[in-house]
């Protein structure tokens, strides 16, 4: 069974309530007075299993909500934007978006390095910084066994 319904009441945020039957929309999805002009979008599916409501909020501008009670409703279609692919889609294989990276044949994943091994950013050594004037900073750290040390 499809959707169809009919705008019962203004609601108290300024969107419109449609009780329905067949299938809830998806939330989001534009609702349209059947055969005619864009009401909105599905903000939420309210009520009992028995009598769903929607509520259709934010109304488009123009929309005339004390006109609009007692209309019939549909799912508008959806309009094609002609950018070509849906968003999110792939070329019809699972994780296609890493196409073109590391080794493919073996199911490995390289990556590249610029440079550093360590991932460290630029600009930065692991080197103590020498003070502008004088001689350089010794380094402190304990490196292995030392005479004295135990």
């Amino acid at each position: 069974m499809s959707f169809s319904g009919r705008v019962t009441e203004a609601s108290h945020e300024g969107g419109l309530l449609a009780s329905f039957e067949g299938r809830a929309p998806r939330l989001g999805t534009s609702i349209r007075i059947t055969g005619g002009k864009i009401l909105g979008r599905v903000e939420t599916v309210l009520g009992p299993i028995e009598e769903p409501l929607i509520h259709i909020h934010p109304l488009l501008r123009g929309i005339d909500v004390r006109a609009a009670v007692g209309s019939p409703v549909e799912i508008a279609p959806r309009v094609k934007s002609g950018k070509g692919r849906a968003r999110g889609r792939t070329s019809g294989k699972r994780g296609g978006h890493h196409q073109g990276r590391g080794d493919a044949r073996k199911g490995r994943h390289v990556t590249k390095r610029h440079g550093r091994g360590s991932g460290a950013k630029r600009g930065t050594s692991k080197r103590s910084v020498s003070p502008k004037r004088g001689s350089p900073r010794r380094d402190t750290r304990r490196r292995g066994p030392s005479k004295g040390r135990r």
